[in-house]
């Protein structure tokens, strides 16, 4: 599977994530086949982009688990926009501890890896939905730390807060990449959050948040929309530490503002390269919370080949046993043998290895001899063939 911005998508293309309307209703469902009234209907949209399945490649099965999540994400971005637009107007957020109470009842406890799946984003919604994300991350990241219950509530609620301010950025700021952003532009940036974050807090009563949020939120304000490798965070309380993690891997793994997606290990491989500005134990923390490579899913392998997970290393899931699709053979790269040899590269992006070829490439290609004679007699058989089912006709059916 694939992602196509809105303007990329052409008739006949099968959907592999559900689409949602603002509302929350279901619009697509998993192996939906576009048609050119519903990719228009869908550039309106205001989609930043969708995920699409490859010509050959069948609808993969889905858990009910997964099914849930994905409800769960889009049902509350909806919860937390109805709160963030309370506190823009100075009201109490009634429904924002609810929120803050299904999100760690649902994922704080869990005693096995989730395969996180964030849902399709539009420009309207993008951080509504990272929010989400980010807290869900927040919360599996918290028990996985052996945060206590109550530091875990406010850790999640910090998330849901934390980009409150990106709300009052300028589209056009919203839009570009990390690396489009000119120091104008993250000054700007910086100004609309420290604007909200001082609504926060002029509204500190009204909204029952405590010192200890405001203390993730404070520090958390000292992180730029564009990654600063010199960022001292020894500093940051580690719940900030937390967010910090939490915030990157879904800003680089789903269909951000600006910029496409990375595959989830090489999110994974750029917070490990970072030690210094992404704490080490959440990191590891993360990898073990997260299904990225399940049993079924297919890889590179750093042997240029590619492959697929027969099964699963308990407590290492870089370490599978892999099917080499070149060679037919099985490899257990948990083994000292192959443990340093051959790795895992990164997911296999398409299960197509075909060549694509447009019109004008194909008018340069000229046969060779032997490919004309073998077409040749190729078609001299078709021919053949032919005509002996047109003659048993002719016998079975004579005028």
């Amino acid at each position: 599977m694939k992602y196509y911005k809105p303007n990329e998508l052409r008739a006949g293309m099968r959907l592999a994530q559900q689409i949602y309307n603002k509302q929350g209703v279901l619009l697509y469902k998993r192996g939906f086949v576009l048609n050119d009234q519903i990719i228009a209907g869908l550039q309106k949209f205001g989609l930043l982009g969708v995920l699409v399945l490859e010509p050959a490649e069948p609808l993969p099965p889905i858990s009910d688990e997964e099914l849930e999540f994905d409800q769960c994400q889009t049902t509350w971005m909806f919860r937390l926009r109805d709160n963030l637009i309370a506190i823009s107007k100075g009201h109490k957020p009634e429904d924002l501890p609810s929120l803050v109470h299904d999100i760690m009842q649902r994922f704080y406890s869990l005693d096995h890896a989730i395969v996180f799946s964030p849902t399709v984003r539009s420009s309207e919604d993008y951080t509504y939905k990272h929010s989400i994300c980010t807290a869900i991350l927040c919360a599996m990241l918290a028990h996985g730390m052996g945060f206590p219950d109550n530091a875990a509530r406010h850790l999640v609620m910090a998330a849901l807060l934390s980009d409150f301010g990106y709300l009052y950025v300028p589209k056009e700021i919203m839009a570009k990449s990390e690396h489009e952003l000119s120091t104008i532009d993250l000054l700007t940036i910086e100004q609309y959050r420290n604007k909200a974050a001082g609504m926060l807090k002029r509204g500190e009563a009204t909204y029952g948040l405590t010192e200890n949020i405001f203390s993730i939120l404070d520090d958390f304000l000292k992180v730029e929309r564009k990654e600063n490798s010199q960022l001292d965070i020894s500093d940051f309380h580690m719940p900030t530490k937390i967010l910090m993690v939490a915030d990157k891997y879904d800003r680089m793994t789903a269909m951000s503002l600006g910029y496409e997606p990375v595959s989830p290990i090489q999110a994974l491989r750029h917070l490990q390269g970072s030690p210094k500005l992404y704490e080490p134990a959440i990191v590891q923390a993360l990898s073990n919370a997260l299904s990225i490579l399940p049993t079924g899913r297919c890889v590179e392998l750093s042997s240029k080949h590619c492959g697929m997970i027969l099964s699963e290393t308990p407590g290492d899931q870089f370490h599978p046993q892999v099917l080499d699709f070149a060679t037919n053979a099985v490899y257990d790269l948990n083994s000292p043998k192959l443990r340093d040899v051959i790795k895992i590269q990164d997911l296999m992006p398409s299960m197509d290895l075909r060549y694509p070829f447009d019109s004008q490439s194909l008018k340069h290609f000229a046969p060779d001899p032997p490919l004309q004679n073998a077409t040749r007699r190729i078609r001299m058989r078709l021919e053949k063939a032919r005509k002996r089912e047109a003659a048993k006709h002719t016998h079975a059916n004579p005028a």
